[in-house]
């Protein structure tokens, strides 16, 4: 049986990828990947780099490769650190495709993570009954576990073997030499729409730049797949422009409070799912 590790360039998974040294002998082969989307902070790409200097990973990096032809599946493309994609090539490729990705919707990590891994893992000789991925959720975080688990050949290796919770997490980065140089309401992702509203509305007033890809994306492919009513990226049928606009008003900001975690405030601050780091094979 071989492994597949599911880095998402977060802390969690980076953990769980680094305590998964202890048993990798288990299991014939490993591979480490990494499906970069294009729209990732920079900071996140940094850490993964980071973490294969400093922690051996030699983790791979894929991006997705869409064909645009209908009934053609996407695949994959190895990139690395300098040749990554940075203006969201692989998200807007998937997106002239298959339209704009939201809570109905949920095409982004299917396309640019599950499918392009899969990919990937094919063009090594691997078919689906000869590994098992291993995903980042931690024991805090078992309302995320897929529900479909045991058909997708899923484990999760910090609720089962190695459980630890957030506040665990955040304290072992600090006693290493190097961490995710993100705030909590960051996230890799830079703008996901599983975001709170609160999140959102909180990168609108620091870092308004960031919208200015889904707001293109909007723009320019609302229609796709969706003749009739544009489709939008945020909850509630909210645009990138509504994002924007409220943010102008006043509001609750995000504030991070690590060394005060509250999980009950956590749970209502991701209301889909979607913490530090977006996990495929859900």
């Amino acid at each position: 049986m071989n492994l597949h590790i599911a880095f998402s360039g977060g802390r969690t998974s980076a953990y769980m990828s680094e305590r998964l040294k202890e048993i990798e002998h288990k299991y014939d082969k490993v591979v480490r990947v990494f499906a970069n989307t294009g729209q990732e902070n920079e900071a996140t790409l940094q850490f993964v780099k980071d973490c294969d200097d400093n922690l051996g990973f030699n983790t791979v990096w894929v991006e997705a490769e869409v064909n645009p032809i209908p009934g053609k599946g996407t695949t994959h493309r190895i990139v690395n650190f300098e040749t990554a994609s940075r203006d969201g090539r692989p998200f807007e490729d998937v997106i002239k495709k298959y339209g704009i990705p939201n809570q109905t919707w949920q095409i982004c990590s299917r396309e640019l993570k599950e499918v392009t891994v899969r990919s990937y893992l094919r063009s090594l000789g691997w078919k689906r009954k000869d590994y098992v991925s291993a995903i980042g959720i931690r024991a805090d975080e078992v309302h995320r576990v897929s529900a479909n688990m045991v058909k997708q050949r899923v484990i999760y290796p910090l609720i089962e073997q190695f459980p630890v919770d957030k506040p665990f997490v955040l304290d072992w980065w600090r006693k290493q030499s190097f961490d995710l140089q993100l705030r909590e309401h960051q996230g890799n992702c830079k703008w996901c729409w599983k975001k709170s509203k609160r999140k959102l509305l909180t990168l609108a007033i620091e870092t308004p730049e960031i919208f200015k890809f889904p707001a293109r994306m909007e723009e320019q492919y609302g229609h796709v797949g969706h003749e009739e009513k544009p489709r939008v990226f945020f909850r509630n049928r909210e645009s990138t422009k509504d994002i924007l606009n409220q943010s102008k008003h006043q509001f609750d900001m995000w504030r991070e409070s690590p060394e005060n975690y509250d999980l009950f405030r956590e749970l209502i601050d991701e209301p889909g799912g979607c913490s530090e780091s977006c996990e495929p094979f859900k």
